[in-house]
């Protein structure tokens, strides 16, 4: 799904277009839809910290900044979308994340990291909207030269809407790692000796959106968008990017990080045993869809399912 979103994101005549709304039109925009607080300090995205790193994408009017924390909005008339002002080769991306809270079916909260183009590379972070009282489910996803249909879902061991938590990719030559606070729930091993794509030559832009996906989002499609609960709103806070800037001009500038980089080391580049550790638990306690064990899309396994972890 997160395909389909860039290709929107991508397409945007728009992408631009918040430098033309006045601050005056914007912060009455924001008191109408978000309501008065004399404690509240509002700003426009151009003024934000994070508008040196991340332009809106899509839909303007549906991003705002509240007391320093970047929020994305799903109303009726559309969601929205930011992504990076630059591309990136391996590093370290993390953003802090509340989700929306109360009824959020239908919506999809993403944060991730994409290439572009048909053989896209892709590492996803979904959060699929649930109905009040349901567990939020997390949906991650890899793509190494555009084959992904690896989706893994799990149930998070907390509760996303009442505080921020933190969601990390670490990527380097050797290993797509993904994690949960300080918890990992998946890996990518590079494996191209074995005859797999590995994304290690596609520079990546940084993605955050959030957008209705009634179809599919909530129990299959099921429970659809109630939009008399809207604007539904994800808080970003405490975005970091540890990462080589790749440019298209030179793109074999970052394929070799520099000797000491922290994202590049032993540690990150195979799965220490503690680490093991905690994917098992999260494996046994909380996934509630594998992608390895789904054998009516897979009857044979896909290569990285069986293969060891080093």
């Amino acid at each position: 799904m997160a395909a389909a979103m860039r290709s929107a994101v991508l397409n945007s005549t728009g992408v631009m277009g918040f430098l033309m709304l006045s601050c005056c039109a914007m912060m009455m925009m924001m008191m109408m839809m978000k309501g008065s607080d004399a404690q509240t300090t509002y700003t426009t995205f151009a003024e934000s910290q994070y508008s040196n790193q991340f332009v809106i994408a899509w839909e303007p009017s549906n991003v705002w900044v509240v007391n320093d924390v970047l929020e994305l909005a799903v109303t009726e008339a559309s969601g929205t979308a930011v992504q990076s002002v630059n591309m990136y080769l391996f590093g370290y991306f993390r953003v802090g994340l509340k989700l929306v809270p109360n009824d959020s079916a239908g919506v999809l909260t993403a944060f991730y990291l994409s290439s572009g183009g048909n053989a896209h590379d892709e590492f996803d972070f979904e959060f699929l909207g649930n109905s009040s009282g349901q567990p939020y489910v997390l949906q991650t996803n890899i793509f190494a030269a555009g084959v992904g249909g690896r989706e893994q879902r799990i149930n998070l061991w907390f509760d996303p809407r009442a505080d921020f938590h933190t969601y990390t990719v670490i990527w380097n030559p050797q290993s797509v790692s993904m994690y949960v606070d300080d918890v990992m729930i998946r890996v990518f091993q590079n494996h191209e000796n074995e005859g797999q794509a590995y994304p290690n030559s596609q520079g990546v832009g940084v993605y955050s959106s959030s957008f209705e996906a009634s179809s599919w989002v909530t129990q299959g499609g099921k429970v659809p968008i109630d939009y008399s609960q809207a604007p539904f709103v994800s808080s970003y806070s405490n975005y970091g990017i540890d990462s080589c800037v790749f440019e298209a001009t030179s793109p074999t500038a970052c394929s070799n990080p520099p000797a000491g980089t922290w994202w590049n080391a032993q540690e990150y580049q195979s799965v220490p045993s503690y680490r093991v550790t905690q994917l098992q638990w999260v494996k046994t306690n909380y996934m509630i869809y594998n992608y390895c064990t789904d054998t009516a899309r897979y009857p044979t396994p896909p290569f990285e399912c069986t293969a060891p972890l080093f």
